[in-house]
């Protein structure tokens, strides 16, 4: 197929990287409602638009960046022609810019800006209750959730139709052979240094779209993600010297944005699959407690002298983490069994065998699938890794000296009790290593002292 690339204020093209939009409505709306002298009704509704060329798509530079070889000699080192005084003395090539027109990076691989991409946008909504209970506590329980859409997505235009690719379920080798075998390139000698240098090429090379590239690929506004959670805060406020907060957070987030088949020129559907970001679980909980000693507290207020500022002052403090860990998958993976059998109970997890991996993989590499329109999904919901279960601690004492200076000695644990929190396992059925553990995202128990003297 004929075709290159367009530069923008070349050839009539317009200089503006994108059409504008001039319809980017953004609403906000809250509430917050008295239902009794302890129970409030809160709730909120936003859209934010996402600006381009900033976070979502940015423009290439495709014909405005050329690198020049270092070539010291010609002869294997027996005469050296590029001395330090003169690295490049051929000089530098020249960026073509546009002047090549639809000939840029031929051979190469090449994107395109889509001029007709549009803002993404972002739809947020809350509903919560808020009661206060006794003993100066507050529960809040509420619904958040949100919804991206046009969310930029990658999309090639140089891959084959889905019909020259094995729908079998397991390795279709003749598809394989086929697509393949070597026929005679006819570029040649036309394109030196690319993928179309050679007398011959791979049949599949040349049932492309775009054959004269050796990629071709753009962005549309397809993609989308939805966010839906639970979250139940309860919170102690400070009285009889303690402070402490409980949050806990139910929560489902999936993604449509990307193809599950991305190399297929006519694969119009996305994939639905939970997010690589997905945690379903995460609970919070942090607090501070004042010991009750020293001059003004409910034991040794009477004492005074050296042993009222012994006992006086100290505090403590943790936080705790839990979260649930990332989804795992598998790849372009075989496999015979149910899906259910994959993970392990907790108490039968080890490093050297995190899932099951006789639940029905494949592991034969020489019976891997190829050339294949996949089926098998990206992400299991059900099958995750290992997530953070993190306490962190630390001890306070403040000891004032006279009416201006404090002296504040501290002393804090991180990852306090020392517990292991691992990477993602070996997730490639052929791997020797699969279903192992190899590694851990946490710092073992770190521990650091400090004194500090405050005027």
């Amino acid at each position: 197929m004929v075709g290159g690339l367009t530069f923008a204020g070349v050839n009539g093209e317009p200089r503006a990287l994108w059409e504008m939009s001039k319809k980017n409505f953004m609403p906000r709306f809250g509430f917050a409602f008295s239902a009794t002298p302890k129970t409030v009704l809160r709730g909120g509704y936003a859209i934010y638009f996402q600006p381009l060329g900033v976070l979502s798509v940015q423009p290439n530079q495709t014909g405005w960046s050329r690198s020049t070889d270092l070539v010291s000699t010609a002869d294997q080192g027996l005469h050296f022609i590029a001395p330090f005084a003169d690295p490049f003395p051929g000089g530098l090539l020249r960026p073509y810019g546009a002047g090549l027109g639809i000939e840029t990076n031929l051979g190469q691989s090449v994107s395109f800006f889509n001029p007709h991409m549009t803002n993404p946008y972002v739809q947020r909504w809350e509903f919560a209750v808020q009661r206060q209970l006794p003993a100066n506590h507050i529960l809040e329980v509420a619904y958040v959730g949100n919804k991206s859409v046009k969310q930029s997505v990658g999309r090639s235009l140089t891959s084959l139709p889905k019909w020259y690719y094995s729908t079998k379920p397991t390795r279709d080798q003749p598809v394989i052979d086929d697509l393949s075998r070597a026929v005679s390139n006819p570029y040649y000698p036309l394109l030196p240094g690319t993928d179309l240098s050679s007398t011959t090429v791979s049949r599949s090379r040349l049932l492309r779209e775009y054959t004269q590239f050796s990629g071709v690929s753009t962005n549309d506004n397809v993609g989308s993600t939805w966010y839906h959670s639970l979250q139940v805060n309860v919170e102690k406020r400070f009285s009889q010297g303690l402070n402490a907060t409980l949050s806990y957070t139910w929560s489902k987030s999936m993604t449509a944005n990307g193809y599950l088949n991305g190399w297929l020129i006519d694969e119009g559907r996305l994939e639905r699959v939970v997010a690589s970001s997905d945690r379903t679980n995460r609970l919070a909980v942090n607090w501070s407690y004042q010991l009750p000693f020293g001059p003004g507290k409910r034991w040794g207020k009477s004492l005074n002298g050296a042993l009222s500022k012994a006992i006086g002052g100290w505090q403590v403090n943790g936080i705790y983490t839990a979260q649930s860990g990332a989804p795992l998958g598998f790849g372009n993976a075989i496999f015979n069994g149910d899906l259910k059998n994959i993970p392990l109970p907790k108490d039968r997890r080890r490093v050297q065998q995190w899932f099951n991996i006789n639940a029905g993989f494949e592991r034969d590499n020489t019976k891997q699938l190829g050339s294949n329109i996949r089926t098998f999904p990206s992400l299991f919901t059900g099958i995750r890794a290992d997530g953070p279960n993190n306490w962190d601690m630390s001890v306070i004492k403040n000891t004032r000296v006279g009416e201006k200076i404090q002296i504040q000695f501290r002393a804090e644990a991180m990852n306090a009790l020392n517990h292991p929190q691992f990477t993602a396992p070996n997730t490639s059925p052929t791997s020797t290593a699969f279903g192992t553990v190899t590694g851990e995202f946490a710092w073992p128990r770190t521990g650091q002292v400090a004194l500090k003297v405050l005027f």
